[in-house]
């Protein structure tokens, strides 16, 4: 009994004793597990989700069915009413719009309505912004929350528009399906597929991680908040409580991002440990991956998928381990204090570390979410690349439905090209792309570059907009990009470095997140129109594979030229630069 229990011990310490002597391995250990787990769990739910694309029998039929009927019933719908591109994107909008209309009005009169506990008044700039952003899917903070909202506004209006936005992303992809799986010219009923995304997949993983959340200590209330006083102090403070883990969960399922608190997934009540931290980063990456997944029972082509999959994950892969061998290592000006240095840790909370920080902000710009456990202004030049790769790339895996639309411009204009290359009839599914689906889908990717640049540019000719950034002008650069990019993007995430909350950023980014969101989901809603009059071509002669390795190779390279080659000026006068000035890497004759 006692040689075992030395030898479990010694055991135990070489393991313990390994792990905290070789932080690099230990770290890509976790990353690793991440993703495993990540995969995992998409392959369980893609089946669920391909049901749901073909409208098939479901698990959730007995319950949520006649909720969906009922609510049809409501409003009068019939789900076998199809509707074409006009009918259903002007529902889109003017359903959003009317939301978006309600929402400001909740917030601008926050004090009048129940549950408000000494909030401050919100600018209408600021009102505008927040409503846009959590109308997009964006959920872009510029307010310190929670104590410029009231529970009444974070439950009715932020948490409310988390699942009506999520909505919408997710029938927009059932949309984009119908249209290439459909022969007849119509592309669904915009009232079923909503009502469908939410009580068929949204509102039970909602439920559901709800309850682990709250298990795993995150508070669930309506209280105000509460008066504590630590040990050997005089001094009290008010810790807000209020509904964390009702919209911690849709934030993570939805793709949302955002949070109950200021400090997002960085305070200890909205993700108290590793537990949650790795429940949330599973959670934002469980609808989006498994929508990909699902496209291979969709199509019947389940090496599409997989090329789809692969070519994800090795952008995601590349970026969480850009990041944290950048986080690892530092700068020099850090290194050679003389100091025990086990990696940077400005800006993340201890108790999750390098990796698990690294890994959760580059998940949440892979897709759409834009949580953060950290403060990404804390992070090294290489090591914010991660994210703002990520996050230039227009969210490669995407949100919840977005995802599925914004990979499919890729594949069309990459089977274009290909096709041309080596002399093949362009055609994906077995559908011909015309002239239509070239000229949509190619706006659809540069409108992205172009929503950040031209606002990117015209800030720096105002000298007053520079007036509020702390640090020196690489890094303006890159705060800069990265605050555009990631209200093009429908992200979320933001490094700050500037007062963001000013009249000038508040309305550019809320115009900027509604074109980023609208925009291309009408250019997106247009091609399944198109692709939905089409009947599929008996094929003479064998065109490109899109479930090649090759297709998958020359879909990534696209993706990174057409994402990243708009940028690399910006880059380049950015974090390269400002990588440049930490290692001492200068050129002769290049002038600051």
């Amino acid at each position: 009994m006692i040689i075992s229990y030395v030898t479990a011990s010694a055991g135990q310490n070489f393991w313990s004793n390994f792990f905290v002597a070789n932080r690099y391995v230990s770290g890509s250990i976790i990353i690793i597990i991440y993703i495993v787990i990540a995969t995992v769990l998409a392959y369980l739910l893609s089946g669920y989700i391909a049901n749901i694309y073909l409208g098939t029998k479901t698990a959730m039929d007995r319950i949520s069915g006649p909720i969906v009927a009922a609510f049809e019933k409501m409003l009068g719908e019939d789900a076998k009413r199809d509707m074409d591109f006009r009918e259903y994107f002007s529902t889109i909008l003017v359903f959003s719009l009317f939301l978006g209309i309600i929402g400001f009005a909740v917030i601008y009169f926050q004090h009048y309505l129940p549950f408000s506990f000494s909030n401050n008044h919100m600018t209408p700039s600021l009102i505008f912004n927040t409503v846009a952003s959590f109308l997009t899917n964006t959920n872009l903070q510029h307010y310190s929350n929670p104590f410029d909202l009231s529970y009444f506004s974070t439950t009715f209006v932020i948490t409310g528009f988390m699942f009506v936005s999520a909505g919408i992303g997710f029938a927009a992809s059932m949309a984009f399906i119908r249209g290439i799986i459909s022969e007849h010219g119509k592309i669904g009923n915009f009232y079923h597929d909503f009502l469908v995304s939410e009580f068929y997949l949204l509102l039970p993983l909602s439920v559901l991680l709800t309850v682990i959340l709250v298990l795993s200590g995150v508070p669930q209330t309506m209280s105000p908040y509460i008066t504590i006083t630590p040990v050997l102090s005089h001094v009290s403070f008010r810790l807000p409580l209020g509904p964390v883990a009702t919209l911690e969960a849709i934030k993570n399922i939805g793709t949302n991002g955002g949070g109950f608190y200021g400090a997002n997934a960085g305070f200890p009540l909205e993700n108290p440990n590793w537990f949650t931290n790795l429940v949330e980063l599973e959670a934002f990456m469980l609808i989006p991956l498994a929508s990909i997944l699902s496209l291979g029972k969709v199509f019947e082509n389940r090496r599409f998928a997989r090329m789809l999959y692969g070519v994800i994950m090795a952008i995601f892969i590349f970026t969480a381990f850009l990041s944290f061998f950048g986080e690892m290592v530092g700068v020099p000006a850090i290194t050679d204090l003389g100091m025990s240095f086990t990696g940077n840790m400005l800006g993340k909370e201890t108790a999750i570390g390098i990796s698990q920080s690294t890994i959760f902000s580059v998940g949440a710009t892979l897709t759409s979410t834009g949580a953060a456990n950290g403060a990404l202004i804390n992070y090294t030049p290489v090591g914010i690349m991660g994210p703002l790769l990520d996050l230039l790339l227009n969210d490669p895996l995407g949100g919840v439905g977005t995802g599925v639309l914004n990979i499919f411009m890729y594949v069309i204009f990459t089977v274009f090209i290909t096709s041309l290359m080596v002399g093949k009839l362009p055609e994906i599914m077995s559908l011909k792309i015309g002239s239509r689906e070239i000229r949509y889908s190619t706006l659809s990717l540069v409108t992205h570059p172009l929503l950040v640049i031209i606002p990117f540019g015209i800030t720096l000719l105002i000298p007053n907009m520079l007036s509020t950034f702390v640090n020196t002008r690489p890094d303006q650069i890159t705060q800069l990009l990265y605050e555009f990019g990631t209200a093009a993007a429908n992200n979320g995430s933001e490094i700050g470095g500037f007062l963001t909350n000013q009249a000038y950023f508040n309305y550019l980014d809320g115009v900027i997140m509604l074109l980023g969101r609208y925009l291309l989901m009408g250019f997106q809603l247009l091609i399944a129109q198109s692709f939905s009059y089409k009947k599929p071509k008996v094929q003479v002669m064998r065109t490109v594979d899109p479930g090649s390795f090759m297709f998958g190779f020359s879909l990534f390279f696209v993706m990174i030229l057409l994402g990243l080659l708009s940028f690399f000026p910006i880059l380049a006068l950015g974090p390269l630069l400002a990588f440049a000035k930490a290692f001492n890497l200068f050129i002769a004759g290049v002038v600051l």
